[in-house]
């Protein structure tokens, strides 16, 4: 551990209008785990663990948050307005909006979702002896199995 700290800008997303549709980021179900651990298992297939790190961090921010500049973002822009760009915490739509740039990232890499657990992802690739198999990746916010 070397104590080191981090800084994090958060809006005061109880001081902001709801925004309109969903809000959450995509949690994949308890069955689905169950199911794909179930299927690893049986086929010997392993399973590694990931986190997103500053997940939301990573997502475009589809409200329009302001800040007043201070002398942190140099003397020539104190008193400027402006615009952020990517979500913070604290937003009421930054878990909808990591979900939907995370979403395009799997669509991006190939994936596609499943039809009965949206966050259960999978995509069709060859074995390197030329059989045939699926690639599959579960979701849960900023974690992936």
């Amino acid at each position: 551990m070397d104590f080191t700290r981090k800084a994090r800008w958060v809006l005061d997303g109880h001081k902001t209008a709801n925004p309109i549709g969903p809000t959450y980021a995509g949690v994949v179900s308890r069955e689905s785990v169950r199911i794909a651990f179930t299927y690893a298992a049986l086929n010997d297939l392993s399973v590694c663990a990931a986190d997103i790190q500053n997940a939301y961090l990573q997502a475009p921010s589809s409200q329009n948050d302001y800040i007043i500049c201070g002398p942190e973002f140099g003397l020539e822009n104190v008193g400027k307005v402006a615009l952020i760009y990517q979500a913070l915490y604290g937003g009421k739509a930054a878990g909808r909006d990591f979900r939907n740039h995370l979403r395009s990232c799997m669509l991006h890499l190939n994936f596609q979702p499943c039809l009965a657990d949206p966050d259960v992802w999978m995509r069709p690739r060859k074995k390197s002896n030329g059989q045939d198999c699926y690639d599959y990746v579960l979701l849960y916010t900023d974690d992936a199995l």
